[in-house]
C-alpha cells in the first residue's frame, strides 16, 4: 500500500496531467475523510456507494467504518486513478465511469441501492448541468431516507458558483447539513449532508 509521501506524489502528478478533472492538489485529510463518514452514516449503512474516490482517502475511511457485510461500490472517472485503486483496495468494486451513469454501473456490478453516498467529486469544474445530472442520479439510486455526502472549501464558499452549488443541493434535496469546520485539511473544508425523502 502506498504511504502518504507516495499518494501525495501520485495526486500532485494526477492534479497536474488533468486539472479539471482532479480539482485539488492535496488528497483529503483523514480528519475530512472522518466528517464525511460520520455524515453520511456509513456506519448504519447496508449498502454505500462512492463517487470519485481519487487516491482513496475516503474509501479507506468508509472501509474502516462500514459494517464487514456491506458492499462499496466507488465510481472514479481517471482510468490512471482506477488502476491504483483496484490494486490498493482489493475487497471494494472500484468502477471506471462517471457518476452521472451510476445507475448503469450499479446494474453492471449487481450492486443494490445504496444507503448512503459519499461524493469526493470537484463539483467547482462541473457546468451545473452536469451537476444536476450528477444530483439527479444520486437521488434515483439512494434508498428513501438515504443520505449524500460531499464537502466544500472554505475558502470558495463566497464564491457565486460555490453559492450556486449549495442552493442547488438544498432545491434537490430536503434535508440539507452543513457540519462544523475541519481545519485539518488542507485546505479547511466543511461537509454537506443531504437526505433524501422518505
Amino acid at each position: 500500500m502506498l504511504n502518504t509521501v507516495q499518494r501525495q506524489v501520485v495526486f500532485i502528478r494526477k492534479f497536474f496531467q488533468s486539472p479539471r478533472r482532479i480539482g485539488a492538489i492535496a488528497p483529503s485529510s483523514s480528519a475530512l475523510a472522518q466528517e464525511m463518514v460520520a455524515r453520511a452514516r456509513v456506519r448504519n449503512a447496508a449498502a454505500i456507494l462512492e463517487f470519485g474516490p481519487g487516491t482513496g482517502s475516503f474509501t479507506r475511511q468508509i472501509i474502516a467504518c462500514k459494517s464487514a457485510a456491506a458492499p462499496l461500490l466507488s465510481i472514479e472517472a481517471d482510468p490512471g486513478l482506477t488502476i491504483l485503486l483496484r490494486k490498493k483496495f482489493t475487497s471494494v468494486a472500484i468502477a471506471a465511469g462517471y457518476a452521472q451513469n451510476a445507475r448503469r454501473i450499479m446494474k453492471a456490478y449487481g450492486f443494490p441501492s445504496p444507503d448512503c453516498i459519499v461524493s469526493g467529486l470537484p463539483w467547482s469544474l462541473f457546468d451545473s448541468k452536469t451537476q444536476q445530472d450528477i444530483l439527479t442520479e444520486a437521488k434515483a439510486v439512494l434508498k428513501p431516507g438515504g443520505y449524500f455526502a460531499t464537502f466544500a472549501y472554505i475558502h470558495a464558499l463566497s464564491f457565486p458558483e460555490a453559492r450556486a452549488f449549495r442552493c442547488l443541493l438544498q432545491s434537490n434535496f430536503p434535508v440539507f447539513e452543513i457540519s462544523r469546520i475541519v481545519w485539518n485539511n488542507l485546505p479547511p473544508a466543511i461537509v454537506y449532508c443531504c437526505r433524501k425523502e422518505v
